[in-house]
């Protein structure tokens, strides 16, 4: 028992956890005023709108909302999104990145239109001439996105050289297509840095010496 506690110390001392630290600001939506969400940039427009929603949250109270209507409004193509940009120094390009949330649409009727996920890899101090370094755009659509919220997760993601900070959007598109409407739900949103090979097998050690004291 003895050498089981001295263990539980030595991996305490590296003040490791089971899961990586969520980087997004207002992950799930719930801080905001009315319909804005704290942290978040809304695009709405005269055929849609981006709310923070309270009617069909995952968890909590609130989720973010894009919606379209060409049914009652002008059949206006148009994209309408929520979006995230964190400043110089919010990630380290030399480590890789998770991104997982839940998501769903408010109809499986997917006529002209499309739900995407995108990210964006910043220069934004220039160090390495500025700009947009590297890019990831996916569409929900193509992953089964459906009407019940479901996770989607990208692994291992590899931040582009010379990045210091990133942007990440949630968007849904429509084209000018007359009697359609949708929309697009997103909860719970995740961007953590993949844990290094020796802090996972630190963790794993943590979890064995714990199940050897269980035992």
């Amino acid at each position: 028992m003895k050498n089981v506690l001295v263990g539980l110390v030595a991996v305490g001392a590296f003040g490791l956890s089971a899961s990586a630290q969520n980087i997004l600001l207002n992950a799930g939506f719930e801080s905001g005023s009315g319909t804005d969400a704290d942290n978040w940039a809304e695009l709405s427009g005269p055929s849609g709108s981006t709310t923070r929603d309270g009617s069909m949250p995952d968890t909590g109270n609130f989720a973010a909302l894009m919606q379209f209507d060409h049914i009652n409004n002008p059949a206006a193509g148009a994209a309408y999104f929520i979006e995230q940009v964190q400043g110089v120094g919010s990630i380290d390009n030399a480590v890789n990145y998770d991104l997982s949330f839940r998501a769903k649409v408010a109809s499986t009727n997917f006529t002209g239109m499309d739900t995407f996920v995108q990210i964006l890899w910043l220069d934004q101090d220039a160090s390495d001439g500025g700009g947009v370094k590297g890019s990831m755009l996916t569409s929900l659509i193509g992953l089964g996105i459906n009407d019940s919220y479901q996770t989607f997760t990208f692994n291992d993601m590899d931040v582009a050289d010379g990045a210091d900070s990133f942007l990440i959007r949630f968007q849904i598109s429509s084209g000018a297509v007359s009697n359609i409407a949708n929309g697009l739900y997103v909860d719970n949103a995740s961007l953590s840095q993949v844990p290094s090979p020796a802090s996972a097998a630190l963790l794993g050690l943590g979890g064995l010496v714990a199940s050897r004291r269980r035992r």
